[in-house]
């Protein structure tokens, strides 16, 4: 079975690429990557985002295929900036975190959802990380949020870990785990998502 990973963003192919090479229980699934500019709807909803960009997804491509989307969630902030992470880090960059007033909590949930789509219709696999907003950005991985956002456990932000640190906390990770248990289940059993 071959999965087609639709994106036109740099870092979502290195992880991607990164999980593939920490992984060996894909062999049934073949996954490959495909350069392309999705429409994004603007919501904070990041199930919302994903279907469509799913849908838009296989209507190019016209073969089974995946997306991707993430965002920060905020506890202080309900539901923000969630799906628009990525719009606002854009505008603001690091003073998301002055966001956040002294007095309100810093916590926070990093997610992932990834959106396959097999032309009949779109399933959803999302994968979570708690932690909390740091009071500036740090580090060099400059995409979107990473260098504000520290997991539980950790004194690092994303954008200051290295792959391998990042993987063991990433909620891309946890998603991408999900969806090809998903499809070897597919496959060992000769059902169809």
């Amino acid at each position: 079975m071959k999965i087609y990973f639709v994106t036109s963003s740099e870092p979502k192919r290195r992880e991607f690429r990164d999980f593939l090479a920490s992984t060996s229980d894909n062999a049934a699934v073949e996954l490959a990557i495909l350069n392309g500019e999705l429409d994004e709807v603007l919501d904070h909803d990041i199930d919302t985002i994903v279907t469509h960009k799913a849908l838009g997804a296989y209507g190019d491509v016209g073969l089974p295929c995946v997306v991707e989307h993430s965002g920060l969630f905020m506890d202080a902030l309900p539901g923000l900036p969630g799906g628009l992470g990525q719009v606002i880090w854009k505008a603001v960059g690091e003073r998301m975190c002055q966001f956040l007033r002294p007095d309100d909590s810093r916590a926070a949930t990093a997610r992932s959802v990834l959106g396959y789509c097999n032309g009949r219709v779109v399933h959803l696999f999302s994968g979570e990380t708690r932690g909390h907003v740091a009071e500036c950005a740090r580090g060099e991985y400059a995409f979107n949020w990473d260098q504000i956002f520290i997991p539980d456990g950790a004194t690092q932000t994303y954008g200051e870990m290295s792959a391998e640190e990042r993987r063991r906390t990433s909620p891309a990770h946890k998603a991408w785990t999900k969806l090809v248990s998903a499809l070897l289940d597919e496959v060992k059993h000769g059902t169809k998502l």
